[in-house]
């Protein structure tokens, strides 16, 4: 189990490595754009609703930073009655978020961290989607202009009331390929052959030497420990969402592609709870493999355990 961790917390660095020369970027335009924290509307459309998903859109009537998040709600506190402390409450908790993200990274030697107006606080049009939720709940969505200075808020709050539904919203499978160093995911909509974009789900593929050498594990038995395990980190990092593309190249990915060598990718569904397993079995030849595969190649239900 412990190996699994290490494993998975490799996946979560080199996540967050490819994305924080972009958030540097980013927060390098944002210091510098222009912000408001008076007379600033917020509006907030909330899209698809399912198990385990929220999916909102955001957009300010003048450019603005302003904090987003999506917190289960109370039926012995109301909002609007605590405006203030309630927004603050939430900056105070996203600083602390934030605190121990860029704490992690100064300690890991990186000395371009990303500021928290960048890092934690929205700009412009945003489209979220607020994952790990617990079916059948009611939570609170909610937006306010922060000063990205001062870190206080500024203006009202926009909240709205959304409860989730019990079961999925949607019936959904998943194809997959590989194409040279490249795999690929297809989140299939049942109902019509369509891409689901919306739909929440996890990934990983792993070299059948290391489940069998080192994890001494059946294929189902160690992808089951790794997702429970991905649960415990910040999911928003993990879950994926549409079209996957991955460059298995060692860098880009937790696998380095070897010629000759099998592999295994599982993928579940995580809307409410995890579901729709599947792990497809493969033999990387080279730069020109070119493989497809669908439920029919699915190795779970064949309690193959190699």
């Amino acid at each position: 189990m412990n190996n699994i961790k290490v494993k998975g917390e490799r996946l979560k660095v080199k996540g967050i490595l490819i994305f924080l020369s972009i958030l540097v970027m980013c927060s390098c335009a944002l210091d510098e754009a222009k912000w408001a924290t008076d007379d600033v509307a917020i509006t907030m459309k909330v899209g698809a609703v399912s198990a385990g998903f929220i999916e909102c859109q955001f957009s300010t009537s003048r450019d603005a930073y302003y904090l987003i998040d999506c917190v289960p709600a109370s039926s012995e506190y109301n909002p609007y009655d605590y405006q203030k402390q309630f927004m603050t409450l939430a900056v105070d908790s996203a600083y602390i978020k934030y605190l121990q993200w860029r704490y992690w990274w100064l300690e890991a030697g990186e000395s371009n961290v990303a500021p928290f107006s960048s890092h934690s606080l929205q700009y412009g049009s945003v489209d979220k989607m607020f994952t790990n939720l617990v079916p059948d709940s009611t939570y609170w969505v909610f937006a306010f202009v922060v000063n990205p200075e001062t870190l206080k808020p500024a203006g009202k709050l926009y909240l709205q009331t959304v409860h989730t539904s019990d079961t999925s919203i949607y019936d959904v499978h998943f194809d997959y390929r590989v194409r040279d160093v490249y795999d690929y995911i297809y989140p299939i909509n049942d109902k019509d052959g369509s891409i689901n974009y919306y739909f929440p789900y996890l990934a990983a593929t792993r070299d059948s030497a290391d489940l069998t050498d080192i994890y001494q594990k059946t294929p189902e038995d160690y992808f089951t420990e790794l997702f429970l395990l991905y649960s415990e980190y910040d999911l928003n990092e993990l879950v994926r969402y549409g079209v996957h593309v991955t460059k298995n190249d060692g860098y880009n990915s937790d696998e380095e592609f070897i010629v000759g060598h099998t592999y295994y990718t599982a993928i579940v569904s995580y809307d409410g709870f995890m579901g729709n397993n599947v792990i497809y079995k493969f033999k990387w030849t080279g730069e020109s493999c070119d493989l497809y595969f669908t439920d029919e190649d699915n190795i779970v239900d064949l309690g193959e355990d190699e």
